[in-house]
């Protein structure tokens, strides 16, 4: 059980979560009542009052104490957990509870994976899960800083648990604001776009909510493939490339500082690897349009695909798992291991390879492309890309024993687990109870980075 002081110190940015997630449900609340969806309409609108009602009263607690960062890191998990739990409840009316808060998690995780058919739900869910999307995508913190906590070292603490601490204005309310306007910009132009190259406004607004975050969900089964356009492609494409940048880059876009931008390796090798996978996966599939957009899908962890992913050749699906594996640049929306540690471990690989060839009193520094790194950070990225790894064989392992094969199985965990969305058809409605509560633990580490949820586990049966 969780000590008296503890749970003061979480109860009021648990309160402000809650009015997030009130705030969430108004939205498809709102569609649900224009489209006659009454069961949906009463859940949505019950669970929003019910949130923002024990929301104001957690909100007045008074904390013994500030948070840690290690209880910061945990209060994240707890966020992610508790939205998708409750994100669950809306879904009741057309699925078990187990499958409701399958989709909410992968919804809230930007993940994408679903055990429900898009065709069969009502469009109040639709909209739901996308949402959620976004949210997941622009962090539940990141939007209670901005909008609702107030500032302080538990302001500061949260931030840095969700997302790295880079700090834009000095300010760290500011610079949750300023990260939130990014976000929105992407968005608002984004689907601008979408509905002038052919989309309908609802689908045109569903699917940029699942871009600009890197979510992946759609409204039909086959993906942006149902649309057979290449402008619809392109369009996409290239929203997936702006949620795997990290947003702090798009402050560069300003006079005077685009020679900075133009100097962030992160940006580069996003682009290279976008277009070496795609045209790895173009070769091997038949088609170079196809190829570079199921690249930018897998690289970006988006999920979104033009073709049916299990149809694919086998060398093309190896591709698509390397891609969903490394992931998009920190900062950003992307899952995966992420490119600024795939840069520090080839500083590292660099590095090991020159002391192997030079005196030991000789100084090697840890650079590659340019770019220096710290010791002690690069040796922290190596340390998580180690435990990365082992979840990730773990739970293959797992899926391995309930019948699925290798491969099947390796590339459902890499997707789950790097919050990409893709499927060989191991996630669906008939997946064993076992292989779906899987899945959402990889979703939910894989969203944050495995130790807040670590911490989290920790602290509940703690008394420190």
């Amino acid at each position: 059980m969780l000590p008296m002081e503890r749970l003061t110190r979480f109860l009021g940015p648990v309160g402000y979560l809650l009015f997030v997630f009130a705030g969430a449900v108004l939205l498809p609340g709102l569609v649900a009542g224009l489209h006659r969806e009454w069961g949906e309409l009463a859940l949505f609108f019950g669970l929003g009052g019910a949130a923002a009602l024990v929301g104001g009263v957690a909100v007045h607690f008074k904390p013994v104490g500030t948070l840690t960062r290690g209880e910061a890191l945990a209060l994240t998990a707890l966020a992610y957990l508790l939205f998708s739990l409750l994100g669950g409840i809306p879904f009741l009316p057309v699925t078990s509870f187990l499958d409701g808060w399958f989709e909410a998690a992968s919804g809230i995780t930007t993940t994408g994976l679903s055990v429900l058919r898009p065709e069969g739900l009502p469009r109040s869910l639709l909209l739901f899960r996308s949402l959620y999307q976004w949210i997941g995508g622009a962090g539940i913190i990141v939007i209670s800083l901005a909008l609702l906590l107030p500032p302080g070292r538990p302001a500061l603490a949260l931030y840095a648990a969700e997302y790295g601490g880079k700090n834009l204005a000095g300010n760290v309310r500011l610079t949750a604001r300023r990260v939130g306007l990014v976000y929105l910009a992407l968005t608002a132009v984004g689907f601008f776009i979408y509905w002038a190259c052919g989309m309908p406004a609802y689908e045109a607004g569903v699917h940029i909510l699942s871009t600009v975050s890197t979510g992946g969900f759609s409204v039909y089964s086959d993906s942006i493939g149902h649309y057979a356009s290449p402008a619809i492609e392109g369009a996409v494409a290239l929203f997936m490339l702006c949620g795997a940048t990290s947003f702090p880059l798009f402050w560069l876009l300003r006079p005077g500082k685009f020679p900075v931008l133009v100097k962030e390796r992160q940006l580069w090798a996003l682009l290279g690897l976008s277009l070496s996978l795609g045209g790895l996966a173009g070769v091997a599939m038949g088609t170079a349009g196809g190829g570079l957009f199921q690249g930018i899908s897998a690289l970006t962890t988006t999920g979104f695909s033009s073709l049916p992913t299990g149809g694919l050749p086998a060398a093309a699906r190896w591709v698509l798992l390397l891609g969903m594996l490394i992931g998009g640049c920190g900062g950003s929306t992307a899952g995966g291991i992420k490119l600024f540690r795939l840069l520090a471990l080839f500083a590292l690989a660099r590095w090991l390879y020159a002391r192997a060839h030079l005196p030991s009193e000789a100084e090697v520094p840890l650079r590659f492309l340019g770019e220096r790194f710290d010791q002690k950070e690069v040796m922290q990225i190596a340390a998580y890309v180690g435990v990365y790894l082992v979840v990730l064989a773990a739970a293959t392992t797992a899926l391995v024993y309930w019948g699925y094969g290798v491969e099947q199985a390796l590339f459902e965990v890499v997707s789950a687990q790097g919050t990409v969305g893709l499927s060989l058809g191991v996630t669906g409605p008939a997946a064993p109870v076992g292989v779906k509560l899987i899945l959402i633990a990889l979703m939910w580490m894989g969203r944050l980075e495995i130790l807040p949820v670590i911490l989290l586990l920790r602290k509940a049966v703690s008394r420190r």
